[in-house]
């Protein structure tokens, strides 16, 4: 299957999780004008609770058809979301939509690892993690500009049916499910070839989210009137400058092929810890800004790095498993995170906390994350069966 092809099932699965919030507000939304939580809640949890059945699946099936099954249920569901008459409705069918599209990154992130050789993971895998940042990013200013244009429902039906059903209709035309697939589990076998470095990459990944989401949830606290804005309204200014990092996704990936992704990791993490730690104590804006767009930059390095650990890990047999666990840490840990952030006292300890995640994802990364590349992996492994 065309990886040009699993890049666009990415960026379709994940541009309605960004892009819908920002319509909630609509006075033509379902039940609207809403609360953004019914809308980004259901979605979220079932997001988070799919990914391990969608990837146990993936390494039962040949992973394209997961993409093209999930594909076509996320334009169901997306369709139901677009025709929802009502509010409880709209909180079912965006929590279809969410354990639908749960099934894309999983499966995609164990096809494109099988797609290279095992010193390219971090290749094959970046343009992957370029499409979530490119849904994440465009996904809010593609739904307002259509919601103007068109109104909630033609919106909804744009951004969360008709790209799904297009890219399925497409694959299965092509018969491009046809070829490829993969490994099916051998009965007795141990589930990950390394078990410490997959579970390395999940509690990684949980600390990293846990402090990614937090920090963006008290952005606009900071920058406001209250915090640091001094009354005008900067809220977009840290994020448009951590967005600055997204050649980091290239960089990084590379870097780790070329050295194995426990040097890389490492130093994204220390870096953003210290980012958020510097923020926190910050006094004027312009520091804030600068200190929290380094660690909101630098994390878009760390999501093809994280990966590529996982996958390394994994095995050629359970690598839909691995990504289904790393997917769901991260979510689980957003969630988690964003609650307990709720009882803070300040915007100030959510940074000072975000820079103790990641600190701690840092020292678990430099104990437990590969140290070599690929190639000196293999010499080590096939040195005794020469001897």
């Amino acid at each position: 299957m065309s990886r040009r092809w699993i890049q666009l099932a990415t960026f379709a699965a994940y541009l309605p999780s960004a892009a819908l919030p920002v319509l909630a507000e609509r006075a033509d939304a379902p039940g609207g004008p809403l609360d953004p939580s019914v809308l980004v809640v259901p979605f979220c949890l079932a997001f988070a609770a799919g990914f391990a059945l969608w990837g146990r699946v993936a390494d039962r099936v040949a992973a394209e058809r997961v993409i093209v099954l999930a594909l076509g249920l996320a334009a169901v569901s997306g369709a139901m979301v677009a025709l929802a008459p009502s509010e409880p409705a709209l909180i079912v069918a965006r929590a279809l939509q969410g354990a639908a599209t749960a099934g894309v990154p999983p499966a995609a992130q164990a096809a494109l690892a099988r797609s290279r050789t095992e010193h390219e993971t971090g290749r094959a895998l970046s343009p992957m993690m370029l499409a979530v940042a490119f849904a994440v990013l465009t996904g809010p200013a593609i739904a307002q500009l259509l919601g103007d244009a068109a109104g909630w429902t033609v919106t909804a039906l744009v951004v969360s049916c008709l790209l799904p059903l297009l890219l399925a209709a497409t694959a299965a035309r092509a018969a491009l499910i046809a070829r490829g697939g993969g490994p099916r589990r051998t009965a007795g076998t141990a589930p990950y070839a390394h078990p410490r470095g997959v579970y390395a990459g999940w509690i990684v990944s949980a600390c990293v989210l846990a402090g990614h989401w937090t920090v963006l949830t008290r952005i606009a606290e900071a920058v406001g009137a209250d915090g640091l804005g001094h009354g005008h309204d900067w809220t977009g200014l840290a994020p448009l400058t951590g967005a600055l990092g997204l050649p980091l996704v290239v960089l990084a990936a590379r870097a780790g092929d070329r050295a194995g992704p426990r040097a890389p990791m490492v130093a994204t993490l220390i870096a953003g810890a210290l980012g958020f730690a510097l923020a926190a104590t910050a006094s004027t804006l312009a520091l804030f800004v600068a200190a929290a767009g380094v660690g909101l930059a630098v994390y878009w390095a760390y999501l093809p790095v994280v990966a590529m650990q996982v996958q390394r890990s994994a095995g050629e047999a359970a690598r839909g498993r691995a990504a289904g666990g790393l997917y769901a840490s991260m979510w689980c840990a957003a969630a988690g995170a964003g609650a307990l952030a709720s009882l803070a006292p300040s915007w100030r300890v959510v940074l000072a906390g975000a820079g103790l995640s990641w600190t701690i994802g840092a020292i678990v990364a430099g104990r437990a994350f590969i140290g070599e590349p690929a190639a000196a992996r293999a010499e080590v492994a096939a040195a005794p069966a020469t001897a």
